[in-house]
């Protein structure tokens, strides 16, 4: 089965906003919030749901940047999450002004959440050997953001302008 589901990308002073996880035989990593579409939901609400429950975040504005397809077995973490076939809805978020960054219901593995330089995100994607990385991040996340964040669109779509 498919599922859909959706991705946050919320950046503030040249920071962006990770969920910080920890499983067994993995380490910690990082990854960006959001998770699965529920029924009779609409994209925008889950997107604000999810923010909510792991961010304590409320998302006040959005704009869907990307489309990327995740099948669990395609990657390293299929041992996590067995035979899941997902549709992400990549979103960049304005959230309000009351941030409260303490979520309601954390993930399985959550332990924090983290604002990370994304200079030194981009200097760790381009480290070849992975024990010199400063951050872990999953193949997919890992592939997404090196694209996303190397592109000259960064500039607009990762700034707060785009309401207009």
């Amino acid at each position: 089965m498919v599922r859909n589901a959706v991705r946050a990308l919320i950046v503030e002073d040249d920071k962006l906003l990770f969920i910080k996880k920890e499983r067994p035989n993995i380490g910690i990593y990082y990854v960006l919030p959001g998770g699965a579409q529920e029924p009779d939901e609409t994209l925008g609400q889950s997107l604000k749901r999810e923010c909510l429950e792991e961010l304590g975040l409320n998302i006040i504005d959005s704009k869907l940047v990307c489309i990327r397809e995740y099948i669990s077995q395609n990657h390293e973490y299929s041992l996590l999450m067995k035979e899941v076939h997902a549709i992400d809805f990549m979103y960049t978020c304005i959230p309000d002004s009351n941030k409260v960054l303490n979520g309601l219901q954390a993930d399985i593995g959550q332990i924090g959440i983290e604002w990370l330089p994304i200079a030194k995100i981009k200097h760790s994607l381009i480290q070849k050997d992975i024990q010199h990385r400063t951050y872990h991040f999953p193949k997919t996340t890992h592939d997404f953001l090196r694209e996303f964040l190397f592109k000259e669109i960064r500039e607009t779509y990762l700034s707060r302008d785009f309401r207009s």
